[in-house]
């Protein structure tokens, strides 16, 4: 979880390198990366990472 919009380019990029070091022969790859955080409004990056506040968790 980062805490503001600050740190969501930052986590997207990690959230990227980490699907590449992912071995697709022993596991899937992810389905979506998406980073959680403290902002007003969810959307998805032009990378294709998921922007998505926390409070759309709750029910």
């Amino acid at each position: 979880m980062k805490i503001g919009a600050g740190y969501i380019e930052a986590a997207s990029d990690n959230l990227i390198k980490f699907k590449e070091n992912i071995d697709t022969k022993k596991m899937q790859e992810p389905s979506f990366l998406m980073v959680l955080t403290f902002t007003e409004s969810a959307f998805q990056m032009e990378n294709g990472v998921w922007v998505v506040p926390i409070g759309c968790l709750k029910d």
